[in-house]
This record gives structure tokens, sequence and C-alpha cells, in this order.
């Protein structure tokens, strides 16, 4: 951040009873005019003993502030967090990553820990950790549109739910960019023999193993973000010498997931009488089910609905405004841009 001002901030989320910081790194190009922007988290190591994230995100960082490919942060803004739980990756002080473990000073499962759509708040039985606090009030502040959380232990692409046997109704969506993740992630490796867990590298959580309190689910159903879980490799505590290498292999199928932020859905609501902005919802009626409706920014009528390529009914709403129906058509890799005029519904006398 201090090395790139005009491309990068560090952003303190919240301080840990131990003194440790949950960070984070906001890349984007911060003198574009345009702050009505889709917001990106990536996150890692929210398992403390799942080390590649780490440094791969630290690597993300500066691979888009010093390229900047595509132009994207001209797009997007970009939170990388590298370090979701410092006092389980630094168990035993700061030196050195050696005796990391998976759970938080307290031993909880942070991925464990997060309210759930099925099973309700505290479905571990533990309170809300001091962790998971921070990332609840930082999904409150953010409003993030899509999210990726790097683990380790496998080699897969994880997509919602973990908490229900029943698709996301975006499942078409998911399907498609998981497995476009996989073929680059193969791709770029020479496929040998990386990231072919489950289904050739895809797999719906709830197939995997079902779960409670994951954050992916959590993200999606309360905040509704698409967020997914990458497992990058099936080794946790992974070895320096090789982390170039992984890079390689995996920055091509991040780079690819991070870039489909700028496409789909994009739109703005504003009032056609005043010009500002509204906070409107954005559903598919006989399609959206379990929060997977969006809205639109209050602060600047932006919205982004990421879908399967077709043709959808979609209907703008808000308190106070006639709805209003468009028909949108998607297509795979390309942007379709909707401007919305609510009209006021008339005072009743």
């Amino acid at each position: 951040a201090n090395r790139y001002p005009d491309h990068c901030t560090l952003e303190r989320w919240g301080t840990l009873p131990s003194g440790r910081q949950i960070l984070a790194l906001r890349v984007t190009d911060l003198g574009a005019s345009n702050q009505a922007r889709p917001q990106v988290l990536c996150s890692a190591t929210m398992h403390g003993d799942e080390t590649a994230g780490y440094w791969l995100l630290l690597k993300l960082a500066e691979h888009l502030i010093t390229t900047n490919p595509g132009n994207i942060l001209k797009d997007l803004d970009i939170f990388i967090n590298p370090l979701a739980n410092p006092d389980g990756a630094f168990r035993r002080g700061n030196e050195n990553l050696r005796s990391a473990t998976r759970g938080n000073a307290a031993n909880v499962d942070l991925n464990r820990n997060y309210p759930d759509p099925d099973d309700g708040p505290h479905p571990d039985g533990h309170d809300y950790q001091p962790e998971t606090k921070i990332f609840m009030r930082a999904a409150r502040e953010h409003s993030f549109d899509l999210a990726i959380n790097l683990h380790g232990g496998a080699e897969v692409f994880n997509y919602p739910w973990d908490t229900y046997r029943d698709r996301h109704p975006d499942t078409d969506w998911w399907r498609r960019i998981s497995r476009d993740f996989a073929s680059r992630a193969q791709t770029a490796s020479g496929r040998g023999g990386y990231f072919n867990d489950r289904h050739n590298g895809v797999t719906n959580g709830h197939d995997w193993y079902p779960i409670s309190g994951s954050r992916q689910d959590y993200m999606n159903y309360y905040h509704r973000c698409r967020e997914a879980t990458l497992e990058v490799s099936n080794r946790k505590h992974f070895p320096a010498e090789d982390l170039s290498q992984l890079w390689s292999w995996v920055s091509p199928a991040l780079l690819g997931f991070i870039n489909e932020a700028r496409l789909g859905l994009h739109g703005f609501v504003t009032d056609r009488e005043t010009g500002k902005p509204v906070a409107a919802q954005l559903s598919i009626p006989g399609h959206d089910r379990s929060n997977s409706d969006v809205f639109a920014d209050g602060n600047f009528g932006n919205l982004y609905r990421y879908l399967a390529e077709g043709e959808y009914q979609v209907l703008f709403s808000a308190p106070g405004y006639v709805p209003q129906w468009r028909n949108v058509a998607i297509t795979d890799g390309h942007r379709t841009d909707v401007l919305v005029e609510l009209e006021r519904l008339e005072a009743k006398r």
C-alpha cells in the first residue's frame, strides 16, 4: 500500500484479543472517476494450517497492481485478505508457520462458526469468534458481489450449498464457472495430475460432505454474495520451494474467476424524477429462492447479478415505486448493461 498508493490501500478490519490484526488490501484504480464498481473478496487461511493461500494472495495483490491485466482495476474493487486466522497460523509465535493449526486461539473451526441458512445461529455450539465477528462486519460494510475463499487439503472448486441438499438457483452459472476454473488450472499445470479431485476438479459442497456454519453459505445466503470455496492444493502445510510453481498453475484460473465480476448483468437503478439512486431489488420470479435475489447499492444504485447464459424476465422493485419488468439476455463471457428508472407511486389522496 505504501509503494503503490494509486492502486492500493490497507484496511484494518479488526484486532484480535491476541493483538494480531485482520488486514485486507483494497486493490483498485483509486483515480478512476466511477466509484460504482463490483466488489470482489479474496480471502485465505481461515484454517491456520492451510498455508498456500496466504502466499498466493500476497502474490495476487502484487500481480494485479504491477500488471493490471486487461485494465481490470478500472472496473473492480478487489479486497485481498491473505490471512483470516493469524492466531492459528502463527500458533507459537510470529517467526514461522511450523506450528500452525486449523483452529483459532480457542481451537474453534472458523468455517463452522457462521450463521447457517438451515441450522440457524451458532450451528457449532460456540459463540461467534472474534475472527467471525470481524468478517461479518466487513461483509456488512462492503457488500461484496463475488468472493473466493482459499483452503488446502484437496484440489477442487467447491460451490454452494454446503448445508442444503437442494441446489442453488444459479447452479447452472456455478457449474459453468467452476468448470472454467478447473480447466484453466489443469491446462496451466500441463494436466499433470493437478486439480482433478472429485468430479475432475469440481464439486457441490453438500455432495462432497455437508457442513453447517460455513462462510461460503453465510455469504451467499445472508449477504447475497456469490462466494466459492477453493481447495488449492492437497498439501495443507505447503512447502515454500513449490509456491512459485503453484502460482503458475492456479493464477490463470484465479484471475479468470475474478474477471467474472465484470460480466453478467450490470445495472443502475434511479428515481425517474430526481435521478437519485434507489436501493431496488432485482428478482427473477419463478427462479429465485433462498435469497438468491440481489439489491442495488443505496449510495450509487448499482447492482450486479451473475447468471447462466439465457433470457430472463427480471423484476425491479422498491417500496414506494412502480415495479418494472425487463427482458434481459445473458451471454457467457459478456456483460449486459441495464439502466432502470423507477417511477414513484402516486400518493393516496
